[in-house]
């Protein structure tokens, strides 16, 4: 007699948090997704936002590791995960009108009854994403925190990093006041080594300390000529930008780097005085024949790079709306070595920005004081064998390119001038603070960090989980326990499961843009999709987390769901034709006793990469045997 097994593939389990694995914060990207196509908004935002208290800011600039997890890009491109939740957000979070907070964490758990915190106190330093992440936990758990920040407004990097182009500071004061009536206290212009010390937030009675204070300085380019007026770092001239004040910059502007920042600045450079200048039609098609070219070198696919050379774009697109007349890009790598994003790289292009690949920066010129034009070499290689960062140069292909300003955008560093000896903090030799990367302990049992001053420049997501993180531990380190993880998991099951009609051909369209010619100033380059269009981008999600589960006591072996498959993802084999682990000899042993001898037993072996979640499976078997089920991580309310 036959006996049936459904042997899962491994990714099976991995397949219900595929669209899950790739956020930081575990964000329920499906979920929300799956809530956005069948029109429920509201449930959509407070999936996006419960694991995120930035979730309306990461709608706009998140660096998307979710989208490079997903499914769906292994067939013609992923699901614009990040745009739909701008989407949502603009529906019903910070933005819309009509936020409420209680609807994401009810009431009775935001009144604190029994929290462990009991009003104890916390300092956070530094009001960036990690910080704010973290005080926001510790204000739901019941602590008494208080963030202190250097500069006058909070947001950190977000507001001082992050052209207003790409991020409007209203969303980032929404997002902060939100946190802020949880009963967290911010004290602005509070410098750590300048208004207060660890020793003085001990006296005063705080009783732990996360040390959250970004990575605001630029790293050093040791050549001929860095000290020439004319030349800028990329952190400062973002900084300066961003507070208000005018940088001198015009004519033809080189930027170095080759990262997303390096971007951001270049951008940010075209907007600061308004409009294109001295570029005529024909040499923008000029431009954009040349980058259309280039760019269909690049790999497919997003590839997340290091955050610290997201500055050169921000520099050179800015450069160019501030009315610059050449915007220059020069950077180490080809294009497919740039950590820079394909659509940054992309806007750039359109927005005039010049790229040049594999050349390096050898010595800036000058004449009485200020920058003329910087000498270049190019590049041999990039990494070594070991694919580390080691650079390699052609000596005698040394160029020479007339420049009025250049903008080194080649990494960020922490500033740690205020560590004294008694603080009992390690400094690790790259120049950041020694931290747990898991719990974010400190050497100091009192001292946690996270962020770009423990980590290196992160992207957005990652600060924020790792604030989170640093909540738990503290939370732990206080009372002796950590939080009780409220996570739990349900199972649903589909009756009557239906994807959306063609779903398979839908293609990808990415939300609206203003036109090249109008991207000037603060304006805003990207908008949120149209309804109608939010919920054809969601319909394409090919629902990872919901799969066809196999009862196999109920299987008759009539081979209907492998004929029915159109993607050949279902085969039947016999259980003697399959070697596995001591997990599978586990599972056999469990059912039969023993391994089962060819001819008595047959498995259904299922490809998860291969599988597209139509269902026709579960509607085709005769006996009920396949189920389309759902299993859920539930955030804690």
């Amino acid at each position: 007699m036959n006996y049936s097994i459904t042997i899962p593939d491994v990714a099976y389990f991995e397949g219900q948090v595929l669209c899950r694995t790739g956020c930081p914060v575990h964000t329920d990207a499906g979920g929300y997704v799956q809530a956005i196509t069948e029109g429920r908004y509201e449930d959509a935002y407070i999936i996006a936002r419960r694991p995120n208290p930035f979730a309306s800011i990461c709608g706009r600039v998140c660096a998307a590791p979710c989208e490079a997890k997903c499914r769906r890009k292994d067939i013609d491109a992923a699901v614009a995960i990040r745009a739909l939740k701008r989407f949502v957000c603009e529906q019903c979070g910070v933005e819309s009108g009509n936020f409420d907070l209680s609807r994401v964490y009810p009431a009775a758990q935001r009144a604190g009854q029994a929290k462990p915190g009991h009003g104890r106190k916390v300092a956070v330093v530094g009001a960036g994403p990690a910080g704010m992440a973290c005080a926001h936990d510790l204000a739901l758990l019941g602590f008494k925190v208080t963030v202190f920040e250097a500069q006058s407004m909070p947001g950190g990097m977000l507001t001082l990093g992050i052209p207003q182009y790409r991020l409007p500071r209203e969303i980032i004061h929404a997002e902060i006041q939100a946190i802020l009536n949880l009963g967290v206290e911010i004290r602005l212009n509070r410098r750590l080594g300048r208004d207060f010390s660890l020793a003085s937030l001990t006296q005063d009675g705080f009783e732990a300390v996360f040390l959250a204070i970004g990575a605001h300085k630029s790293r050093e380019l040791n050549i001929e000529g860095v000290e020439l007026d004319g030349t800028f770092r990329a952190i400062d001239y973002l900084l300066n930008i961003n507070l208000g004040y005018k940088i001198d910059l015009h004519g033809k502007v080189v930027v170095i780097g080759g990262g997303n920042v390096a971007f951001d600045v270049a951008r940010s450079v075209v907007r600061q005085a308004g409009q294109i200048d001295d570029m005529s039609p024909e040499a923008m098609r000029k431009i954009l024949r040349e980058a259309t070219t280039t760019l269909d070198q690049l790999t497919r696919g997003e590839k997340e790079g290091p955050e610290d050379l997201k500055v050169a774009l921000d520099v050179a697109r800015q450069a160019l709306r501030a009315g610059v007349r050449e915007v220059h890009m020069y950077c180490l790598e080809s294009m497919e070595e740039m950590p820079a994003t394909k659509a940054e790289i992309e806007e750039a292009v359109e927005e005039g920005v010049k790229l040049h690949t594999r050349w390096g920066p050898k010595r800036i010129l000058g004449k009485d004081g200020r920058v003329t034009g910087i000498e270049l070499i190019k590049v041999g290689s990039v990494f070594d064998q070991n694919r580390r960062f080691n650079p390699t140069f052609l000596e005698g292909t040394e160029e020479t390119v007339a420049a009025d300003g250049v903008v080194l955008a080649i990494g960020q560093a922490a500033d740690l001038s205020w560590v004294r000896p008694e603080d009992n903090l390690k400094i690790t030799p790259r120049g950041s603070i020694e931290a747990d990367p898991e719990t974010l302990a400190t050497s100091r049992p009192d001292v946690f960090a996270g962020g770009d001053v423990a980590f290196g420049p992160r992207i957005i997501i990652t600060a924020v989980a790792e604030g989170r993180r640093a909540a738990l531990s503290i939370a732990k380190f206080l009372t002796g326990q950590k939080p009780a993880d409220a996570v739990t998991i349900r199972t649903t099951v589909y009756n009557a499961h239906r994807m959306f009609p063609g779903y398979e051909k839908l293609p990808r369209r990415e939300p609206p843009a203003i036109a090249t010619d109008r991207r000037v100033g603060i304006a805003e380059v990207e908008s949120a999709y149209a309804a109608a269009d939010a919920r054809r981008q969601a319909a394409r999600c090919l629902k990872c987390h919901l799969s066809p589960v196999f009862d196999g006591d109920l299987c008759v072996l009539c081979g209907g769901c492998v004929d029915v498959c159109p993607e050949s993802c279902l085969r039947m084999v016999d259980v003697a034709d399959i070697n596995g682990s001591e997990t599978l000899a586990a599972l056999y042993r469990a059912r039969y006793g023993a391994p089962p001898a060819r001819g008595e037993a047959a498995a259904i072996i299922k490809d998860e990469t291969a599988c597209i979640r139509c269902g026709l499976c579960a509607a085709r078997c005769p006996t009920h045997a396949i189920t389309m089920e759902r299993i859920e991580r539930l955030q804690p309310a």
